[in-house]
């Protein structure tokens, strides 16, 4: 039985290696659009959306990270230099505001697979997009914090297999 949307799931991978072409502008409509689409609590899709393409800007909010306490292997690229980042924002008082954004990522994530790009997670410079001067130069709306971000670009080599998932950690209640 094929399922679309099942493939999609079990073969999106992590690129940590970009061409250095940039993102169509068609693709980030989809992909935004399938990040707004994403699950939010009592559906109050509150979330905000920061499409980065400027290196300077990242290299910044890698900058505040380590100010911020943040510690990367040395030369190491937080942002694997892609050439679009999306950060994910949500309000910093909202009771849901990971959850939420974490949907949308996971959203961003499966709609870039779908239009044939790699895609990342990144959490460890948190501690540089939630600074004050980041946050104002990204545009985020007072009151909304950087929750996650997201790399994104055509894969530079062979993407991964996908490493064997451990047995267990499943328990059907009842």
């Amino acid at each position: 039985m094929e399922n679309k949307g099942l493939d999609l799931l079990l073969t999106r991978r992590s690129v940590r290696s970009y061409k250095p072409d940039p993102v169509p502008e068609e693709a980030l409509d989809s992909i935004l659009k399938a990040a707004k689409y994403a699950p939010s609590a009592m559906g109050l899709q509150k979330r905000f959306f920061t499409v980065v393409k400027d290196r300077v800007i990242l290299q910044k909010a890698v900058a505040a990270a380590k100010e911020n306490g943040a510690s990367f292997i040395p030369g190491h690229m937080p942002f694997y230099n892609a050439p679009a980042v999306i950060v994910v924002s949500a309000p910093e008082d909202a009771k849901y505001n990971r959850e939420d954004a974490a949907c949308a990522i996971m959203n961003i994530m499966l709609a870039a697979h779908a239009c044939g790009l790699g895609s990342c997670y990144i959490c460890s410079v948190l501690p540089g997009l939630q600074d004050k001067r980041i946050v104002s130069e990204l545009g985020i709306p007072q009151g909304y914090l950087p929750y996650g971000c997201v790399c994104l670009g055509y894969a530079e080599g062979k993407v991964p297999e996908a490493k064997p998932r451990r047995e267990g950690g499943i328990f059907f209640a009842g």
